[in-house]
C-alpha cells in the first residue's frame, strides 16, 4: 500500500481538510469581532498559534486513531510485504510523531511572522528611533469628517510621548503634510526620521474604517500593514490599535516599563468628537482660539473627566491671556482648569509644560519648577518642559542656566520655528546676565538658522533682535528692527515699546509718553513686561512711577537680581532708598530660588536628558 493510500484510509486528508475550514472560520470571527469588542490584539495572535501548533497534533492523532461507537481505537494497520513482519503504522508511527512535535514548535514559534502582515517584525537598530506619523487621508472627503485625519494622527502621536527611546515627530510638524500628495521617502528626508505610518480613513455611518502601514524608510520597504473596522462611536479602538501595534514592532528597544505605559483613553464619543475637531482648528487670529474655547467648553459639558480636554481648555485660557483679553480672569481658568486635569491623570504629559508656565506668571514659581523636575524624571525629551523651565530660571535670575536649558530646548525642538524662539530666549539669558557679545552671537546665530529654514521672524523676535542691538550698542539696527515690528502691526504691544526704546534714546520724550499712557492702557500680566515700564519711567526722570513698577514686578513674580544690577536703563533710580530696599527684597527671592535649584536638582535632566 503508498503512503497516499494509507493518509487516505486513516482518513488524514479529511481530517486536516476540515480542520483547515475550521480554524479558518475561528480567525475570521476573530478579526471582525475582537476589534468591536476591544478584546486586544495579543489574543487574535495567540489565537493564531494555537489553531497552527494544533494542526499537526491533529494530524497525528488522525493517523494514529479511528473514531468509532467505541470511541477512539488506534487505527489498524495493513501488513506489508517486508522483511519486517510489523505493520506498516507501527514502523511509520514514530516518524511521524517526531516530524508532528516539531513541525508545531517550528509553527507555534515563527507562526505568526507567516500569516500576520503586520508582525514581520524587525527590531529598531541603532539610529532607527525616529517616528513621523502622518496625517491620514479621507477616502470620501467632506466638512464633518475632514478633522478625523489630523485629529486620529495626533491622538497616536500623544499616545507614544512617553516613549524614551522613541522620537515620534510632533504634531505640528506634519501638520503641513494635511491634503499634500508626497511620498514617504520624500518625508522621510525632510522630517529626518527612519519610519513613516502612513494612513487612510473612511466614514461610513456609524461604521468608521483606517488602514495604516508602516514604512522603513532606510530599507525602502513595508514593516507591516493593518486595517480595522469599528464602530464610529468606538474611535480609541483604533488609535490604541495602531499605537501598541507600533510599540509591538520596537519592542525589541522598548523596556518593559515602558511597554505597559501606554496611556489609557475614556471619554464620551460625542465629548470626544468635539475636542478632536478643537484639537484640528488652525488658531491662527483670536476668534480661532474663542471656537477652541468654544468646542473644549460643550465637550467637557458631556464628559468632565477626560484629561486632554482640560488641558487643551487651560492652554486656550492662558493663550487668551497673553492676548490681553481679561487676562486675570483668564488665567484663573487656566489654573482650574490645569488643576482639574491633573486630579484626573497627573502624569498627562501635556499638562506639564503649560503649568510650568502658568505658574511662573502667577508668581507661584517654586511650585512650577517642581511640576518642572517632575515633568522631566517622566518625560526627558518634552521640549515643551525644557521651554517651561528655561521660562522659570529666566524669571528667578539663573540666567545661565535658563540660557543653558533654552538650548537643550532648541535641539529637542524639531519645528524650526520653536527652535528659534528658543533660541532667542537663550540670548537673553546671557543679555540680562550682561553678557552683550555672547548675546549677540547667539542672535545672530539665531537669524542665519530661521533664514536657512525659511522660518519667518515674528515681530516679537524682531523687537528682541532690536533690543539685544540697543544693549550692544547699536542704536541704528536697534531702531530698524523696531521700525520693521512696527509695521508689521502697530498695535500689538512689542511694537509700542520698540518705538519708546527708540525715541527715549533719541531724546523724544513726549512722543515716547504718548505711547507709555496707550499701554499703561492695558492690563498686563507678565512680570518681564511691566519690567520694562520700570526702565521707561526711570529714563524719563519719575522715580516714584518707576519704583511703583518695581514693586508691582517683584508682585507678579520677576526677579532676576542680576539683571536689575547690571542693568543700565536702571541707573537714574539706582540711588533712590526705596530702590535698595526692594533690591534687598529681589535678592532675597533670588537666593531662596538658587538654594532650592542646587539642593534639589538632577543634573543628568538638565544636561544629557537624550541618554
Amino acid at each position: 500500500m503508498t503512503l497516499f493510500e494509507e493518509l487516505k484510509r486513516r482518513k488524514v486528508f479529511r481530517v486536516a481538510g476540515t480542520y483547515a475550514v475550521v480554524a479558518w472560520i475561528l480567525m475570521q470571527i476573530g478579526e471582525v469581532t475582537f476589534p468591536a469588542l476591544n478584546i486586544p490584539e495579543w489574543v487574535m495572535s495567540t489565537l493564531v498559534v494555537v489553531l497552527l501548533a494544533g494542526f499537526p497534533i491533529a494530524i497525528i492523532f488522525a493517523w494514529i486513531f479511528d473514531k468509532t461507537p467505541e470511541g477512539f481505537i488506534k487505527t489498524k494497520g495493513e501488513v506489508v510485504n517486508s522483511d519486517d513482519d510489523r505493520e506498516w503504522y507501527t514502523k511509520k508511527r514514530t516518524y511521524f510523531t517526531v516530524i508532528g512535535i516539531l513541525s508545531g514548535f517550528i509553527i507555534g514559534i515563527y507562526g505568526p511572522q507567516i500569516l500576520n502582515n503586520e508582525t514581520n517584525q524587525t527590531k529598531l537598530k541603532d539610529g532607527i528611533q525616529k517616528l513621523a506619523i502622518l496625517p491620514f487621508s479621507n477616502i470620501r472627503p467632506n466638512e464633518e469628517t475632514d478633522f478625523l485625519g489630523y485629529a486620529l494622527s495626533d491622538e497616536i502621536i500623544n499616545r507614544l510621548g512617553y516613549l524614551k527611546s522613541l522620537i515620534v515627530r510632533p504634531a505640528t510638524v506634519v501638520k503641513k503634510y494635511r491634503g499634500v500628495e508626497i511620498s514617504p521617502e520624500e518625508v522621510g528626508q525632510e522630517l529626518e526620521v527612519d519610519l513613516i505610518l502612513t494612513g487612510s480613513y473612511l466614514k461610513d455611518n456609524d461604521r468608521l474604517r483606517l488602514n495604516t502601514e508602516l514604512m522603513n524608510i532606510a530599507k525602502n520597504e513595508r514593516v507591516w500593514s493593518k486595517s480595522m473596522t469599528v464602530n464610529y462611536n468606538d474611535i480609541f479602538a483604533i488609535q490604541d490599535s495602531v499605537a501598541g501595534s507600533i510599540i509591538t514592532q520596537l519592542k525589541g528597544e522598548i523596556s518593559p516599563g515602558e511597554q505597559t505605559q501606554l496611556p489609557e483613553s475614556i471619554a464620551n464619543p460625542e465629548a470626544y468628537e468635539l475636542y478632536l475637531k478643537a484639537k484640528a482648528i488652525d488658531r491662527v487670529v483670536i476668534s480661532d482660539t474663542k471656537r477652541t474655547v468654544l468646542l473644549l467648553q460643550k465637550s467637557i459639558e458631556l464628559d468632565d473627566n477626560y484629561t486632554p480636554a482640560w488641558t487643551l481648555l487651560a492652554e486656550m485660557y492662558n493663550q487668551l491671556a497673553n492676548y490681553g483679553i481679561d487676562p486675570w480672569v483668564n488665567l484663573d481658568k487656566a489654573e482650574n482648569a490645569l488643576i482639574k486635569a491633573f486630579d484626573l491623570n497627573p502624569d498627562y504629559e501635556s499638562s506639564y509644560g503649560i503649568i510650568i508656565s502658568l505658574f511662573t506668571d502667577l508668581n507661584r514659581i517654586i511650585e512650577a519648577y517642581s511640576y518642572g523636575v517632575k515633568g522631566l524624571r517622566l518625560y526627558p525629551n518634552n521640549p515643551l518642559i525644557f521651554d517651561g523651565l528655561g521660562y522659570a530660571f529666566r524669571y528667578a535670575g539663573l540666567l545661565s542656566e535658563s540660557a543653558e536649558i533654552y538650548s537643550k530646548a532648541s535641539s529637542y525642538f524639531f519645528e524650526p520655528d520653536r527652535s528659534v524662539s528658543s533660541k532667542i530666549y537663550e540670548s537673553r539669558g546671557y543679555l540680562y546676565a550682561g553678557n552683550y557679545i555672547k548675546s549677540r552671537q547667539k542672535m545672530d546665530e539665531t537669524i542665519k538658522y530661521a533664514n536657512e529654514e525659511g522660518t519667518e521672524l515674528s515681530s516679537y523676535h524682531l523687537f528682541y533682535d532690536g533690543i539685544d542691538y540697543l544693549y550692544n550698542g547699536d542704536d541704528k539696527n536697534a531702531f530698524r528692527r523696531f521700525d520693521e515690528t512696527y509695521q508689521i502691526d502697530p498695535l500689538q504691544i512689542f511694537a509700542q515699546y520698540g518705538q519708546i526704546y527708540k525715541l527715549l534714546s533719541l531724546g523724544k520724550n513726549q512722543k515716547a509718553i504718548s505711547f507709555i499712557k496707550e499701554i499703561e492702557k492695558v492690563n498686563i500680566h507678565d512680570g518681564e513686561q511691566t519690567y520694562r515700564q520700570i526702565q521707561f519711567y526711570a529714563q524719563l526722570g519719575q522715580p516714584k512711577k518707576a519704583l511703583d513698577k518695581m514693586k508691582l514686578t517683584i508682585d507678579r513674580g520677576f526677579f532676576p537680581y542680576p539683571y536689575f544690577v547690571s542693568d543700565r536703563f536702571l541707573d537714574p533710580i539706582r540711588d533712590e532708598p526705596r530702590f535698595s530696599e526692594l533690591m534687598k527684597i529681589i535678592k532675597a527671592k533670588h537666593i531662596e530660588f538658587k538654594t532650592l535649584y542646587e539642593s534639589t536638582m538632577d543634573l543628568s535632566l538638565f544636561t544629557d536628558a537624550s541618554d
